[in-house]
């Protein structure tokens, strides 16, 4: 068989696999009868075949970081390790200098080091200790998988065509974000949640103060205000995925970023400066935290026929919960910015309302095309619980912490 003939097989072959079809194994023993005779030919094809795949995937809008968490949800566990390393085999052709400076963090950040590495399957499956069989079986569910993915937003320069000279503005104390951080972790580290969303309520305030003090250096005349709009995606837990974007977007909106949420992929996209970004999806992941552990405290819901309501209940708490808290959020925000000297007021204004048209104009660029959708309350009781539970967070940065 030659190698033409291979790859005509292979995206049929994939598809199979991917859905579990009934003919799943017929094609892998088909694979596996050829690859006895030349198993180099069978993993070349396969190995370009899936390099082939990555570049057509970078192509419709995914990068590395979303790759990884939608595969966890659609994948077995131990085709993660395969997705990695041809992640870095597709890499190969790229120059460090032509890839984007947060696509190479997303790589650092799942692992894939430098330099990059070619992908071998039969190294691979002896490193990994895995058998040919279940090897042919991962590639094709992964090759599968990367066929499947529908067209995404584009958030970064494709690798290989970036110009890391231009990179985008990040904040240069450290410091602050470390604060914040550890505020939060330990926010999501007590049991009691007075004490949670007090430091939550700080961790908010440090952040305001940190973004307004950076407006006031670029509201100098003699600098001009660079455009810095970037997004960022979070990926949420299933299930009650429009309760958990609303959360996210409360947290967006306070810190003048926008959002849009994919409900089938429960993926959210913020939109914003950088600084705001960051500083919104920190806050946002912790919160996403300490909402589902309110959540899960508040209990299942019984209706008065004993039938369960335990769905309903969960999804009008969340988001009468994201509600409250984005209320609060905002007060905290606008306490903060209120409390700038009379005479930096005048000169943040400019700096502020510029930062808002650079972020619409990415956002309509990314999302020429959005929809508001309206969300019922199915569940009295779990709204009235999740704005009591939202009621008891404590924001106010000046409230005591109990130690």
């Amino acid at each position: 068989m030659s190698d033409e003939e291979i790859l005509r097989m292979l995206p049929v072959a994939a598809s199979i696999v991917a859905v579990r079809d009934d003919r799943a194994d017929q094609q892998l023993a088909r694979l596996g009868a050829y690859d006895e005779r030349d198993q180099a030919q069978v993993d070349r094809c396969l190995q370009g075949f899936l390099t082939g795949l990555l570049r057509a995937t970078w192509q419709r809008g995914w990068a590395p970081a979303d790759l990884v968490q939608h595969g966890r949800r659609e994948l077995d566990p131990g085709i993660e390790p395969l997705l990695l390393a041809a992640i870095a085999a597709e890499h190969q052709e790229y120059r460090a200098t032509t890839i984007d400076p947060r696509w190479l963090d997303q790589l650092t950040d799942l692992r894939v080091s430098q330099p990059f590495t070619e992908l071998s399957l039969t190294a691979w499956a002896a490193a990994a200790r895995v058998g040919r069989y279940l090897t042919l079986h991962h590639a094709l569910s992964l090759a599968g998988f990367l066929q499947s993915l529908p067209v995404l937003a584009r958030l970064y320069p494709l690798p290989g065509t970036a110009n890391q000279s231009q990179k985008p503005v990040v904040p240069a104390n450290g410091k602050v974000l470390a604060r914040i951080r550890g505020l939060l972790a330990k926010a999501e580290a007590t049991e009691f949640p007075d004490e949670a969303e007090a430091l939550s309520g700080k961790a908010q305030e440090l952040m305001a103060k940190f973004s307004l003090d950076r407006a006031l250096v670029e509201a100098d005349p003699a600098v001009e205000i660079p455009d810095d709009s970037a997004a960022r995606r979070i990926w949420v837990e299933t299930p009650y995925v429009s309760a958990k974007a609303q959360l996210v977007g409360a947290v967006a909106a306070a810190n003048r970023c926008r959002t849009v949420v994919i409900d089938d992929l429960a993926v959210v996209t913020i939109v914003g400066a950088e600084l705001d970004l960051q500083l919104t999806e920190i806050l946002s992941t912790s919160l996403l935290v300490q909402a589902n552990r309110a959540m899960l405290a508040a209990g299942k819901h019984i209706g008065r026929r004993g039938e369960s309501r335990t769905r309903s209940f969960r999804q009008s708490f969340l988001m009468a919960y994201a509600q409250r808290i984005g209320e609060r959020l905002q007060a905290t925000t606008a306490a903060t910015q209120a409390a700038v000297p009379e005479e930096d007021a005048g000169r943040l204004l400019p700096v502020l309302t510029k930062r808002e048209e650079q972020v619409d104009a990415l956002f309509t660029r990314l999302f020429p095309r959005t929809t508001t959708r309206r969300t019922r309350i199915t569940n009295g009781a779990g709204w009235d619980a999740g704005l009591t539970a939202a009621d008891q967070a404590q924001l106010e940065a000046r409230r005591q912490v109990r130690r």
